[in-house]
């Protein structure tokens, strides 16, 4: 029989999010990345953006695109209501998600 895999739910797709999912690439481990947004956003040059020096997309882009060579990997525009961390599950704003693991990257 086959061993079941850990559920790693990854809160927050900012720096520290997208790093460590791109580093855990086993196949042994399923990940669940959960953020509000759809986009990764680096903030330092928005001001550039603001004053027509760089476009939107120079500094903005998808979430899914930047996993998207990560087949154990799913992504999930969700927002986070309640963590339990007895019962190891995220309650989000879609219903509840269960977890092996939890990495807070908030």
């Amino acid at each position: 029989m086959a061993e079941k895999s850990a559920h790693v739910v990854v809160l927050g797709a900012g720096f520290g999010g997208l790093t460590f999912c791109k580093h855990l690439k086993t196949p042994a481990v399923r990940i669940t990345l959960v953020d509000r947004t759809n986009h990764h956003l680096f903030q330092p040059l928005l001001y550039q953006v603001a004053t027509a020096g760089l476009s939107a997309p120079d500094i903005a882009q998808p979430v899914r695109s930047i996993v998207a060579d990560y087949p154990n990997l799913t992504v999930l525009m969700e927002e986070v209501l309640q963590i339990d961390l007895r019962g190891k599950t995220v309650l989000l704003s879609n219903g509840p998600l269960h977890y092996d693991y939890l990495v807070m990257a908030l």
